[in-house]
């Protein structure tokens, strides 16, 4: 994706969502569904909103999930680039999920393959010590 066209871009604002913003939404989404494919994952669900947009990646090996979201792109220049909300979710319809983590949007598809392997991890730690203590 050009990324170049769209920072700095000043997007139409109104009541209902420009065609800039519907090009860029739909570009995101490719985009997205591109980095997620590299990371062994999959676009679970993509929602589309007002001048913004959330989604939720799946690996489906794992049955594991990641929330990503960007801000309104008409009031947060650049932050939709800069500043991506991205964190782990229990179930496809957690939407409280992990804690909160940030990062550059070319690299969520390895953040979020970074956080489920995080999670997987410490699934791992937990089960250990449960089996320990009921040896014990």
């Amino acid at each position: 994706m050009d990324y170049n066209k769209w920072l700095k871009h000043t997007f139409s604002s109104g009541t209902s969502v420009g065609r800039d913003y519907v090009e860029f939404q739909k570009r995101m989404k490719s985009d997205l569904k591109k980095m997620a494919l590299e990371n062994k994952l999959e676009l679970h669900s993509f929602s589309k909103n007002h001048y913004e947009f959330s989604a939720v990646l799946k690996d489906s090996k794992e049955d594991r999930f990641v929330y990503v979201s960007i801000s309104d792109v008409r009031f947060f220049v650049n932050d939709w680039y800069k500043n991506v909300l991205i964190r782990t979710m229990k179930h496809d319809k957690d939407f409280t999920g992990g804690s909160n983590h940030f990062c550059c949007w070319k690299e969520v598809g390895i953040t979020a393959r970074q956080l489920i392997e995080f999670m997987k991890r410490k699934d791992n730690q937990e089960k250990k010590k449960e089996e320990l203590e009921l040896e014990i």
